[in-house]
């Protein structure tokens, strides 16, 4: 199967390339969970990234909110809205000004919708959100030959699509029927356990691929949506045979007399007050004497306050962050996402 790259960190690994060409794609979830800033990220990435031009039509927030809502995430899509890279179309549905009478169809939003696709050569699109489309529309048989038209209209057009959906009540959407006719479907979520946040994201079903099946940390910083796809990695990485001190010539005699292996990750696990991070602290020290940079990640002390402590068993850190060696962020721990 041909596959279309996102652009996306993590997301491609866990989909072994990026989302079906050619193929339209449901992203689902509750409010807030990312759907459109992952179909706008995957608009511009391929906008910007890989030559393919995009259309995003949306039916609840205007061109402007968007606009407004990704630089949020360092994408400027009036930029790339007057390159004609992208067009933004808005679609104003309001459900309490529509009347159902008669025979009900897209094919007016067909008509829009090409033409917006035809105007710049578009080979990716997205409908942000399929609920408000269809915010008028009581009758559910016509609500579900019009999806599968949607779907099936789409497939027609070549062109690699994104729908986004409202997480439903007992199915991944609220009609209950997306889900079926989408050829790949991916899960948000965004949970709250023990008053700390998390976002997951879940590959639901992809046809005629293998994908990474399990929940996947996810999160939405300042360069976009970062996907951690740690299982999904390969065991293929070089492993060095280079030695590094760890600043103590005891502790570097424990690992065979020059300290631990470049490239490792070691753990110092204790109780509090047992030396934890005297042991840090010496590791830096050590690394900026041989002119190496290195940052220190504090998260119970504030910089001046490490650097006070240190102090006392003889680490005078501060000649390195003055000299631009050292950098030392202190911050308290909280989810980002």
């Amino acid at each position: 199967m041909q596959k279309c790259p996102t652009g996306i960190t993590g997301l491609d690994e866990i989909t072994g390339g990026g989302l079906p060409e050619g193929r339209p794609t449901l992203v689902c979830g509750a409010a807030g969970c990312g759907k459109t800033m992952l179909a706008a990220e995957f608009l511009v990435r391929g906008a910007s990234e890989y030559g393919e031009p995009g259309v995003f039509m949306m039916f609840e927030e205007t061109e402007e909110e968007l606009a407004a809502n990704m630089v949020s995430l360092g994408f400027d899509l009036q930029k790339l809205q007057k390159q004609k890279k992208i067009a933004l179309d808005f679609v104003r549905v309001e459900r309490n000004e529509i009347e159902e009478t008669g025979a009900f169809d897209l094919e007016g939003l067909f008509i829009r919708l090409g033409y917006a696709i035809d105007s710049i050569k578009a080979k990716r699109v997205v409908l942000d959100t399929v609920e408000a489309l269809f915010a008028g529309v009581s009758n559910h048989g016509i609500l579900r030959a019009e999806l599968r038209r949607l779907f099936r209209w789409l497939k027609d057009k070549g062109v690699t699509a994104v729908i986004t959906g409202e997480r439903g009540e007992s199915s991944f959407t609220r009609y209950g029927l997306e889900e079926y006719v989408a050829d790949c479907v991916i899960l948000l979520d965004h949970r709250i356990v023990d008053q700390v946040s998390t976002r997951r994201l879940r590959v639901v079903k992809y046809r005629g691929s293998a994908h990474g099946t399990n929940e996947y940390p996810f999160l939405i910083g300042s360069s976009g949506i970062s996907v951690l796809p740690i299982t999904s990695l390969s065991l293929n990485h070089e492993a060095s045979n280079q030695r590094v001190s760890t600043g103590i010539a005891g502790l570097d005699e424990m690992f065979g007399g020059e300290g631990v292996f470049k490239g490792s990750s070691v753990l110092i696990s204790g109780s509090p007050g047992t030396g934890k991070s005297s042991i840090a602290a010496a590791f830096v020290d050590a690394a900026c004497a041989r002119g190496e940079r290195a940052i220190l990640f504090a998260y119970e002390e504030s910089a001046s306050q490490l650097l006070r402590n240190m102090q006392s068993i003889g680490l005078n850190l501060g000649r390195w962050v003055n000299k631009g060696l050292l950098k030392i962020e202190s911050t308290r721990p909280r989810c980002t996402a």
